[in-house]
């Protein structure tokens, strides 16, 4: 039987799903971006999603990861923070000391209430709310986003994310999550294959317009020396997948997004062994490029959805 634990990481709420007879167990910190800070199957002695240990670390050490969080209206970077809509011009902060440009969107760091859970036999699920009449000067409009998290007893979790639009005029957006999955090993004993696909040509973290094919299996025999930031789109009419598997086939991670996340950004960073893999419904700086970007009317809503199922089979 699933449990749902309402309980604290630090001084900010967080909410766990656990299931102790088949060794799963999600914590999600909703108090700070909706924050998916560990996921565990079949007792795995590694999460699958690498996250924050403790509250300082959060707060004071990596603040600007993102990791795991919820990232609207813009995923990636907004090229100096500076987008135009409607006739009308916005700015929007340089919100990291190692940028000039406006990154990760607005809610990375924002604390969602809980609206609704339910547990049974075999998964549990909880709703994350965040509405507001206006975020920021910078995107003065008035919307609602709910984020469903789902964990069932195979170890597949699914996320689904509603935006509706609760102004009297459009809005422009992007939507993404920034995880960073682990298999509890180095990179340089697993290996990533994924749909085929098309690279997104940045300059200086920018796209510039263009695009090229990408060979998918030279990501296909290890990671080892791999150094990634780069940005994919998949056939935007068909579900895409992605593989991140252990050498030794004891854990891996079967993750696909469907045609509401055409893009893809794929990371790893240089100071940890692990990799994250982004869903994007657009690349960086959409609102000035418009690859990928959306429009909300008034009034309406729009859904979009990615699962992972983590397998965990100790040798």
């Amino acid at each position: 039987m699933f449990k749902i634990i309402n309980e604290k990481f630090g001084n900010i709420d967080s909410v766990k799903l656990i299931n102790h007879q088949h060794g799963i167990e999600l914590q999600i910190i909703n108090g700070f971006g909706a924050v998916i800070n560990k996921f565990i199957v079949n007792n795995s002695p590694f999460s699958f999603i690498r996250g924050y240990q403790n509250y300082d670390e959060l707060i004071n050490q990596h603040p600007f990861f993102s990791r795991s969080a919820k990232l609207f209206p813009f995923p990636n970077r907004l090229n100096l923070g500076r987008y135009s809509f409607d006739n009308q011009n916005h700015q929007l902060p340089a919100n990291f000391p190692w940028s000039d440009h406006a990154v990760h969107g607005l809610l990375y760091n924002q604390p969602f209430s809980i609206t609704n859970s339910a547990a049974n036999e075999e998964s549990a699920s909880v709703t994350l709310q965040y509405q507001t009449s206006s975020l920021h000067p910078g995107f003065p409009f008035a919307f609602n986003l709910e984020v469903t998290f789902t964990v069932d007893i195979t170890g597949k979790l699914a996320s689904s994310t509603t935006v509706s639009n609760l102004g009297d005029s459009a809005f422009p957006f992007g939507d993404a999550w920034h995880p960073y999955f682990s298999l509890g090993t180095d990179l340089a004993h697993c290996k990533l294959t994924m749909s085929p696909c098309s690279e997104v040509v940045h300059v200086d973290d920018l796209p510039n317009g263009e695009k090229q094919v990408f060979d998918c299996l030279s990501l296909g025999d290890s990671l080892t020396n791999q150094s990634l930031n780069h940005c994919f789109e998949f056939d935007s009419t068909t579900t895409n997948q992605l593989a991140f598997t252990r050498s030794d086939s004891s854990a891996v991670l079967r993750y696909q997004q469907d045609a509401s996340y055409p893009f893809v950004q794929l990371y790893t960073p240089a100071s940890e062994q692990s990799i994250a893999i982004e869903p994007m419904t657009c690349p960086a700086d959409a609102f000035n490029n418009q690859i990928g970007l959306l429009t909300l009317e008034a009034n309406q809503s729009q859904t979009f959805t990615w699962q992972c199922q983590a397998i965990f089979q100790p040798q």
